[in-house]
């Protein structure tokens, strides 16, 4: 699709929602890759932060092989492609759409190797999949990597366009602002970067007011907020790993990042309450410790429940899955 189609779908937003008070107003991310290690983000200013270096570092987080600066590179790759494609174009609009047209529309730019959604599994069960360096890797990924993707190329390519990442339950999209017409939308990478409407997200993913009253889903994310909420990658599999220990640690650096994370708070009191089921497995635990993790847990899950938190239903997670299979059946057919 023409990527200048997108200006007749443009949804504007109510900016009223969205509190820019918390965003420099010029960003200078560093992009080199000197040995840190996730934890060393806590002392970045965010106007340094770049989305695809920490991203890749999350990466090597998860994977102790990942090359980082092979990673960096295939991205900086792709950007000399997509400047090439604005040939001097300055619009925010311009840079948008042909980022966009890079990523998903086949052509000689993506040596006809688009980045596709993984409709074989939608919920990147597989931790892995999850990650820009799988993604870059496979060009199949889902609603964590195919916004990181996006974003650190927007990044690339002009750091101060206002594309910023938001959240809803269990997924992760962009919005995009437009300096030049003042225009607001949402952009959800898992299609193809199509304009979608809050309402669309909200009626979809069952938000409530509170949360959107408390900003937790659908308002802009800061960049340390959104590498919070990659972190949680790296908790789910210390957490898969038997690591509860540093599976603690991330989500304690993901609530320094973002004190009010949803998925941090939760994912902690979680983890505080199977750390003492274990506990109470193998050894004799005082009835005093073990009310410490109890009330610990509950302490984090009550406050997330309190900034709008639910827990995702099996009937909403059916619904869904029933919905990519379908999709997957319309491209089998289209393509026998």
């Amino acid at each position: 699709m023409n990527y200048k189609v997108l200006l007749l779908l443009v949804a504007i937003l109510n900016t009223n929602l969205f509190s820019q008070s918390k965003f420099p107003t010029h960003y200078i991310p560093d992009r080199t890759y000197s040995g840190q290690s996730i934890f060393d983000i806590i002392n970045v200013p965010v106007e340094k932060i770049d989305i695809g270096l920490w991203s890749i570092i999350i990466s090597k987080e998860f994977d102790n092989s990942i090359d980082v600066n092979y990673y960096l590179n295939k991205l900086d790759e792709m950007v000399v492609e997509i400047n090439r494609m604005l040939a001097g174009r300055t619009r925010d609009f311009d840079k948008f759409g042909l980022t966009r047209m890079f990523i998903y529309d086949s052509g000689i730019w993506n040596n006809n190797q688009p980045f596709q959604y993984d409709l074989d599994d939608p919920l990147g069960h597989n931790l892995s999949t999850q990650l820009l360096s799988t993604y870059i890797d496979t060009r199949k990924g889902n609603c964590v990597s195919m916004p990181t993707l996006f974003l650190a190329l927007m990044e690339r390519v002009d750091p101060n366009v206002i594309f910023r990442p938001s959240l809803a339950p269990l997924h992760l999209f962009c919005r995009f602002r437009d300096r030049q017409t003042g225009d607001v939308w949402n952009v959800e990478a898992t299609n193809q970067g199509s304009p979608a409407r809050n309402q669309w997200y909200i009626e979809r993913m069952n938000i409530s007011q509170l949360a959107i009253d408390k900003q937790s889903y659908l308002s802009d994310l800061t960049k340390k907020e959104f590498i919070a909420e990659l972190i949680n990658i790296l908790a789910s599999k210390s957490r898969e790993d038997k690591q509860y220990k540093k599976a603690l640690k991330y989500t304690e650096l993901a609530l320094k990042l973002s004190p009010n994370s949803l998925s941090a708070l939760v994912q902690k009191g979680s983890l505080l309450a199977w750390i003492g089921y274990e506990k109470s497995q193998k050894e004799k635990l005082e009835k005093e410790e073990m009310k410490k993790l109890h009330d610990e847990s509950e302490k984090y899950i009550k406050k997330a429940i309190e900034l709008g938190w639910q827990e995702r239903t099996k009937e909403a997670e059916e619904k869904y899955l029933k919905e990519v299979n379908e999709e997957k059946h319309k491209i089998n057919s289209k393509s026998n």
